[in-house]
């Protein structure tokens, strides 16, 4: 090994050794749910929410807390502020769900141990400035600057969002960017970086020129990439050094590096290096959806670039880089957002090149005029408005469409491999090989229980009652009125677990716990629904959960509907085996329906969401599943043989019984 491997190896293992020396304690699990003294850092932009003000605070021992405080701390809470405060802390709970968003790991993923409130009239005490932190108070101040000079824009989200990297989209923005596939355009990426350095390299560059004598003292080329790293690294720390601008700018440094030692380096291995010290400095960001979505976009322009090298003419090689990159952001789409949108190829030929070339350089110009006086917003604004029309316009015809099916990791990765088998210039044989690797992205999907002909019932892990039960393609939902009222719930979790496990049609809908009218508008557009069951007032049609319309969900199951003419618990019968599904019912109707129906229920599990009467809890009665946000307590029963799972501690639960009549108890996090 050479004198300079060696001394790169040093370099290297010195800074991973830096990187990973510190370490925070573990947060107490007695601290929880209790007022705490924190000493740290305010390392976020404040943001309002829900009349109170939301931000990251770094703790000293413990690491990042997300926070909430009332407005009158608002003086307090700025970016590098130093502060001891009093707040109450919470472990993040989450409900875990199959083929679900989880919020409790996005916040592990973004190194947020806790979260917490700032205690009302407790005293703050203020420390200092953490000068390593003056980059976000920066963003801080330019944030509310730009609010304030933008408030009449309707576009000022977008701006915002290219100009600092905070992005704040209402609903409809939101929607607006999925639809048409262009939701990368309003992240600050290695596109705008990159964009900005040239700008840098070209300005300084013609004006150190101008001087001959500067000139001879140093080249106008080295002061040109010189201040291009400069401004490149100054625009990523007031872009918040998302991701993608870490990789940009390592990438740039690399490169500028190597040149001025008048040597040169591909762009694979440059990406290899900005990839290698990325991990080094956070080696957790390797779970982050932004790092792999970065490096991607990158290796495909790559791949892109050398399939376009047969191709001569200018436009061919634009149109052409466009509908490649948007078919290769096809199946990426679908593994991380369930969808992918049809009008993403005619949306990004124009947004692309008006973003990067005319909005975002407009937007940064009028941000530097603005300083001194000189109000050019309109400008940008207007493009900004054209824009939104545009997508609007094709989003109004075709927009984001939802995967029909489960799109597995090695779905996308044959997906991917076998594009790329496609657009190359490669034989005849190759190239059919690839549409046969594309068509695996045209999957069909089949219910597992219909499939394998079995009886399964799945105990969805959400705070009020969610209960599915499926039967050989015949599927009967149990839930409450509140569920379907929360449309977070039934995309995030209903929808995503139809899709991952191919039900396409709700047999018999039994809705509970409510007490006024129905609106089932969220459900129908999910799924579709044949029956519905409820004793709560609506202008649906629908059938009452009364004895008398007890039914047979399929060959070897049976429905009993016990009320009393308000609650509605519903006694399930497979085979041998007798399930019995408790709505929140209060401890007298929990009576009374055991008084009319204790002769002809003899179940050996119950799911609830409630604290049953003891009486349920029979001897013969073997397992109870509990479906809460918080663990069991308050739970009564003289049966020593019960066994108790509760959906807090374990996820989502599943029941599942084969053809042996075999029962097999599983959740998210542990096999029973």
């Amino acid at each position: 090994m050479s004198v300079r491997q060696r001394c790169l190896l040093a370099i290297l293992l010195f800074i991973s050794s830096v990187c990973s020396s510190y370490t925070y304690d573990k947060l107490e699990e007695f601290k929880y749910n209790q007022n705490i003294l924190l000493t740290g850092i305010v390392s976020g932009i404040p943001k309002l929410q829900d009349d109170q003000y939301e931000f990251i605070f770094h703790s000293y021992k413990y690491g990042d807390i997300l926070l909430k405080a009332a407005k009158s701390y608002r003086h307090y809470i700025i970016p590098a502020n130093k502060l001891e405060i009093e707040a109450k802390i919470y472990k993040p709970h989450e409900y875990d769900n199959l083929a679900a968003f989880n919020y409790a790991e996005y916040l592990e993923h973004n190194d947020i141990i806790a979260l917490g409130r700032v205690i009302d009239n407790s005293a703050i005490a203020y420390k200092g400035t953490a000068s390593l932190y003056l980059p976000e108070r920066i963003r801080y101040y330019l944030y509310n600057y730009l609010q304030n000079h933008l408030r009449d824009y309707k576009q000022k989200d977008f701006a915002i969002a290219l100009l600092i990297g905070d992005k704040n989209f209402n609903q409809f923005q939101q929607n607006l960017l999925i639809s048409s596939g262009t939701s990368h355009l309003m992240v600050i990426s290695g596109l705008h970086v990159g964009l900005l350095a040239l700008i840098a390299f070209i300005i300084f560059r013609g004006l150190w020129s101008l001087s001959p004598r500067l000139c001879r003292k140093l080249p106008a080329q080295y002061i040109g990439v010189i201040a291009s790293v400069i401004i490149a690294f100054i625009y990523s720390l007031l872009a918040g050094f998302s991701l993608p601008t870490q990789r940009a700018l390592i990438m740039l440094l690399v490169v500028a590096m190597l040149w001025l030692f008048g040597k040169r380096i591909s762009i694979v291995k440059s990406l290899l290096v900005a990839f290698v010290i990325i991990l080094l400095l956070d080696f957790e960001s390797i779970y982050s959806i932004s790092l792999w979505l970065s490096f991607s976009a990158v290796i495909l322009l790559v791949i892109i670039s050398i399939a376009l090298q047969q191709y001569r003419s200018k436009l061919a090689k634009t149109l052409l880089a466009q509908t490649y990159l948007a078919i290769f952001l096809v199946p990426i789409s679908v593994y991380y957002f369930g969808g992918f949108s049809i009008v993403s190829i005619l949306a990004n030929i124009v947004a692309i090149p008006l973003v990067s070339f005319v909005i975002v350089p407009l937007l940064l110009l009028s941000l530097l005029l603005s300083f001194i006086g000189v109000k050019l917003w309109l400008l940008p604004m207007l493009f900004l408005k054209f824009l939104v029309a545009y997508l609007s316009f094709l989003t109004n015809y075709a927009g984001f469409i939802s995967y029909w099916s489960y799109f597995s990791f090695f779905s996308l990765v044959i997906t991917i491999l076998g594009i790329i088998l496609v657009i190359f210039p490669f034989s005849k044989s190759l190239r059919i090989l690839g549409l046969a690797m594309c068509l695996v992205f045209f999957q069909s999907s089949q219910n597992n229980t219909e499939k394998y002909q079995r009886f399964q019932i799945d105990i969805f892990d959400t705070q009020d009652q969610m209960v599915l039960v499926q039967d050989e393609g015949k599927n009967l939902l149990y839930t409450t009125a509140k569920n379907l009222a929360n449309e977070y719930l039934l995309v995030n979790i209903l929808e995503s677990y139809l899709r991952f496990t191919g039900i396409k049609q709700i047999d018999y809908l039994i809705i509970v716990d409510g007490n006024k009218n129905l609106n089932l508008k969220l459900i129908r557009q999910i799924t579709s629904i044949k029956t519905v069951i409820t004793n709560i007032s609506t202008n649906e049609d629908v059938q009452k959960c009364s004895y008398t319309n007890n039914f047979k969900l399929n060959n070897h199951s049976s429905v009993k509907l016990l009320s009393n003419a308000q609650s509605c618990f519903i006694s399930l019968n497979y085979q041998s085996k007798e399930f019995l599904l408790a709505d929140n019912s209060n401890q007298k109707a929990q009576q009374q329906l055991y008084i009319l129906y204790n002769r002809v229920i003899k179940p050996q599990i119950i799911i609830t969401s409630a604290i049953l009467d003891s009486r349920f809890l029979s001897q013969g009665v073997d397992y109870l599943v509990y479906i809460s946000n918080k663990p069991l307590k308050g739970q009564n029963d003289q049966n020593t043989k019960l066994k108790i799972f509760d959906t807090y501690a374990n996820g989502a639960i599943a029941i599942t019984i084969d053809n042996h009549n075999n029962i097999t108890i599983s959740s998210q996090l542990k096999q029973y």
